[in-house]
């Protein structure tokens, strides 16, 4: 059973709100490329033939949907404050003051509630996390991740992301996991970083890792580059392992991105090489919508098969209602490799409701709340 920390169990509780402004608010919600159409103003005047509207009556629907999506903004950023809040008193317990510059204490924060609908109808449900928090008190290189993953469905294969798991860079994860690390970066220019990292794993038995991870980027032209990526990590449970990430990218046009991303890690663990290969087309449609077409081929070294699984994804991404609400819809189909050798094909559609939390404080801010 994966272990979750407090804070996501009640921020649960406004992803469900969300999902019930889809339902209540549904002739609100615009295509991709258009803007929400606008509430008409009631007549100061009745129409011919109207009756008068008796005194008493309940609101009109528009008016209790502006009600419930007030009351939504002001629950959102009351959880945006308090989670600010305590970042600055973690950030001042362990931080000092420095007055040569201004210093900032920030946070970024996405909680997604997912629904996997499969073939034949089976529905599962999952709740993810992703939070990062700059701690400038403490220094300016230091960030705290938090990453909690619980995708509904079986696990499945695909590229890890940011840069993935931390200390758990695989294709294919073999639990719900959720990680909790500090990267101190040593380096960070507009083509090259280094950081260095330490964190756990909550999960029995208990698992605590350090790893480092160097990354170059390379333009090849004005429209294209390559990212080299190398990952050393060590765990108390397996000892040493690394991870390795190729990325090739090139501008198609001026809203269209072509991604070849490349991964294969090798440990202890393992005792082989993990390996997959992902092929992108990512299109923004619009300021607030987005689309993505993925194919991609996942395997391992110690397989007989050498190719483990298949998988092709569509997914599109859309900010809606208000600027820290987005969906995603994502059907995709695998062909993962049976006990028998044979590759069944897998029909899924992954429904997904994110919100997002952003906070920033600067120095005056946080002095006030240290007193």
């Amino acid at each position: 059973m994966p272990v979750r920390p407090g804070p996501l169990r009640r921020l649960q509780t406004l992803a469900l709100v969300a999902q019930l402004v889809l339902a209540l608010g549904g002739a609100g919600l615009s295509f991709a490329g258009e803007e929400p159409a606008a509430v008409q103003a009631p007549s100061a005047e009745p129409a011919l033939g109207a009756e008068p509207e008796a005194e008493g009556e309940p609101e009109a629907p528009t008016d209790y949907l502006e009600t419930f999506t007030k009351t939504m903004d002001e629950t959102h950023d009351r959880l945006e404050q308090n989670i600010l809040k305590q970042a600055i008193r973690f950030d001042n317990s362990f931080g000092s003051v420095r007055t040569a510059h201004l210093r900032q204490t920030s946070y970024e924060l996405n909680l997604l509630n997912s629904l996997r609908i499969e073939r034949g109808g089976k529905l599962e449900f999952g709740t993810s996390i992703r939070a990062k928090f700059v701690l400038s008190r403490i220094s300016d290189r230091l960030h705290l991740f938090i990453a909690g993953d619980n995708e509904p469905g079986p696990a499945k294969p695909s590229l890890p992301s940011d840069p993935g798991r931390p200390g758990f860079d695989r294709t294919t994860p073999t639990a719900r996991i959720v990680n909790t690390e500090f990267r101190y970066w040593l380096l960070r220019t507009p083509t090259t970083e280094l950081f260095l990292g330490a964190g756990f794993r909550l999960r029995l038995p208990f698992e605590a890792f350090v790893r480092s991870r160097f990354q170059y980027t390379h333009n090849l032209s004005d429209i294209s580059l390559i990212r080299f990526a190398e990952t050393f990590f060590v765990k108390n449970t397996d000892l040493l392992g690394e991870t390795t990430e190729i990325t090739y990218e090139r501008l198609l046009a001026k809203n269209m991105l072509l991604r070849w991303a490349n991964l294969g890690t090798a440990s202890q663990e393992i005792q082989g090489l993990e390996w997959g290969t992902e092929l992108s087309l990512i299109r923004e449609l619009s300021p607030k919508s987005s689309i993505t077409l993925t194919g991609g081929i996942y395997g391992h070294s110690t397989s007989n098969a050498l190719v483990e699984n298949f998988r092709i994804l569509t997914r599109y991404r859309r900010n809606f209602l208000r600027s820290w609400l987005f969906y995603e819809l994502e059907p995709e189909i695998s062909w993962p490799r049976g006990s028998d050798g044979k590759y069944s094909p897998t029909l899924a559609v992954i429904g997904r409701i994110e919100v997002a939390f952003r906070g920033v404080a600067a120095r005056k801010e946080e002095v006030n709340l240290s007193r």
